[in-house]
């Protein structure tokens, strides 16, 4: 599913011009473009602080040359890139149907009629990137999209550019997901992406992982130790699934014996549950009134003048209560819209207030904001000013996406809020428990998380009264939000805040 563009977004990039944003990814943002021809494409533009890689730039490169020549049913084929660019950026194939961990999410496991049609797909989506000599490495259920006639395999010849010895080895595969040899950081090959196709249809089938959930330590800890959960899997796909996820390569089966194993009589025309199967023909019919050509700037959240001002301040109510309800631990809380003659993004990438203060001030949440922040933190955006009240208490804030958890190849990035205020904010107010996680670099702080492991809740005393971090995420199958992810994120904000 497709979401409108931002006035900061480009319009287009290379030849294509851009309809929508379609997500986030350890490489950068994903949008939905049209070639010159009408056809609807994902364009995927890298991260500036990549672009800057010479590492990377050499083995996006090399990858993206790979990657085009990939064909097949089941891919969704890489048809353009632009390597030399300043952003360099990758095109492929649209595909409008929702993801395997979409879909599942929404409607449940598939029945074993189902798994077999994806599993035969899959693994032979799979067969056509080995054979070009990749290797997936990131096979996951937000990497697979369903279509009437079939899944689709996405982001395959991305894992490689971005394995640099600099560049963070979190981003190169999912936990849950991983093989053993790449939990240790071992070389790995076509048999790493059996392994990851095996817990792919563990989680279509029964709508986990086969490790279970919690953080990465734990999940890599799991797979690499201990024997995976197949409890719940029809019993005719348990013995070759417990062959998939064997620790030891070699045990694994190919993934052309994966096909013959998996190949149905027939890819049934319904393959598909009725539930998802209307999903996917509900993404169809988005695509049919998308925008075909230039799209002129008053359409897209830049008015000028009044008109301009209110538009922005219902785009920023409307987005940040979306993200308050989607949370469900905020309680009786109120967005406040950004005051007449607001500063916006560029004012609180420079570090200025509306008010023209310099970051670091109690009035101005936003003002701690750099480029530093950003990358480490993974924020998609420069913060959206605004407050909330709660128990008769206004207070500042300033609201952040972040690709830092959640899922950043489907529409669940987290959020971050930051809130001064004269006493703790208490943004968790459902199962709320105190967290144990360590604080030691932020004087007198204290967190909190909620039951559901959606939400984690930062406070730390100031001289005008208290600084609070709160952060959620949509609920996730695979696992909640970790709060030391939260407390690293509080103690940078502890750093230019104000004391």
């Amino acid at each position: 599913m497709s979401h409108p563009l931002t006035p900061g977004d480009p319009r287009r990039v290379g030849p294509y011009h851009l309809v929508g944003r379609l997500g986030r990814g350890g490489m950068g943002q994903v949008f939905l473009g049209r070639s010159q021809g009408g056809r609807l494409v994902a364009v995927k533009l890298v991260n500036p602080e990549l672009a800057e890689d010479t590492e990377f730039r050499r083995r996006f490169a090399l990858e993206a040359e790979a990657a085009r020549r990939v064909g097949g049913f089941y891919t969704a084929q890489v048809v353009d890139a632009g390597v030399d660019e300043d952003q360099p950026w990758l095109v492929t194939a649209y595909i409008p149907g929702p993801s395997l961990q979409q879909a599942v999410r929404a409607h449940g496991p598939l029945p074993c009629a189902a798994l077999r049609v994806l599993g035969s797909g899959l693994a032979e989506g799979l067969a056509a990137i080995h054979k070009c000599g990749l290797v997936h490495r990131d096979l996951k259920p937000a990497n697979v999209i369903l279509a009437d006639d079939g899944p689709r395999v996405i982001d395959f010849g991305i894992a490689r550019a971005l394995d640099s010895e600099h560049l963070t080895a979190s981003a190169i595969g999912t936990p849950g997901f991983m093989s053993p040899e790449q939990c240790l950081g071992r070389e790995t090959g076509p048999a790493s992406d059996v392994f990851a196709l095996g817990c792919v249809l563990v989680y279509a089938a029964t709508g986990r992982s086969p490790y279970g959930q919690g953080n990465a330590v734990a999940l890599h800890y799991r797979t690499v130790h201990e024997a995976p959960d197949l409890t719940g899997l029809p019993a005719e796909l348990v013995p070759f699934l417990e062959s998939c996820l064997s620790t030891a390569p070699e045990r694994r089966p190919s993934v052309a014996e994966a096909l013959e194993l998996l190949a149905p009589d027939g890819t049934d025309p319904e393959w598909l549950p009725p539930g998802v199967s209307e999903m996917v023909r509900e993404r169809r019919e988005e695509t049919k009134v998308l925008p075909t050509g230039e799209i002129p700037a008053d359409t897209l959240g830049a008015p000028s003048g009044r008109d301009g001002t209110r538009w922005a301040r219902r785009i920023a109510l409307s987005a940040a209560a979306c993200a308050a309800l989607a949370a469900g631990v905020w309680g009786a809380v109120t967005w406040l819209g950004e005051p007449d003659g607001g500063g916006g993004a560029d004012s609180a990438a420079s570090g200025a207030s509306p008010s023209g203060k310099p970051a670091g001030n109690p009035d101005d949440p936003c003002g701690i904001i750099d480029n530093g922040l950003i990358q480490k933190h993974q924020l998609v955006d420069t913060g959206s000013r605004g407050g909330h009240s709660g128990g008769g208490t206004t207070v500042a804030s300033c609201r952040w996406q972040t690709a830092e958890f959640g899922d950043p190849d489907t529409d669940t990035e987290g959020f971050y809020t930051l809130a001064y205020g004269p006493g703790p904010v208490e943004a968790i107010t459902d199962g709320r428990r105190s967290d144990p996680v360590d604080l030691s670099g932020i004087p007198g702080a204290k967190a909190y998380s909620n039951a559901t492991e959606t939400a984690c809740e930062v406070a730390w005393p100031t001289s005008f009264g208290h600084a609070t971090v709160f952060a959620t995420e949509a609920d996730n199958v695979l696992g909640g939000l970790d709060c030391e992810i939260v407390g690293r994120f509080a103690e940078s904000v502890y750093a230019r805040a104000p004391k």
